[in-house]
């Protein structure tokens, strides 16, 4: 019984881990085809990426609507933490 407890727990701590060892590239619910990749998944990263993404939008993109490990825009709309622009970000 205590291996399995044991097992359990370290499934789930290194799970945890890894989802927050990788950064996060977020769409928006009102961003339209703008997406913002940042180093991580706290809420100040979550405010930051969208704080970026209304300023390359000109507008309010919203609430955070999903995230992948990765970007691809053929018009350039995917912004890195220091809201530079770029057709492809990956390894996010």
């Amino acid at each position: 019984m205590k291996k399995n407890v044991f097992l359990i727990m370290l499934i789930f701590t290194f799970s945890t881990i890894s989802i927050n060892l990788f950064a996060k590239c977020y769409t928006f619910s009102n961003g339209g085809d703008y997406q913002v990749c940042v180093p991580g998944d706290s809420f100040s990263d979550r405010k930051k990426a969208q704080e970026i993404c209304k300023k390359a939008k000109g507008s309010d993109c919203g609430s955070v609507r999903s995230y992948s490990s990765s970007c691809h825009s053929n018009s350039g709309k995917c912004y890195n933490q220091n809201g530079n622009a770029s057709r492809d970000l990956k390894g996010y």
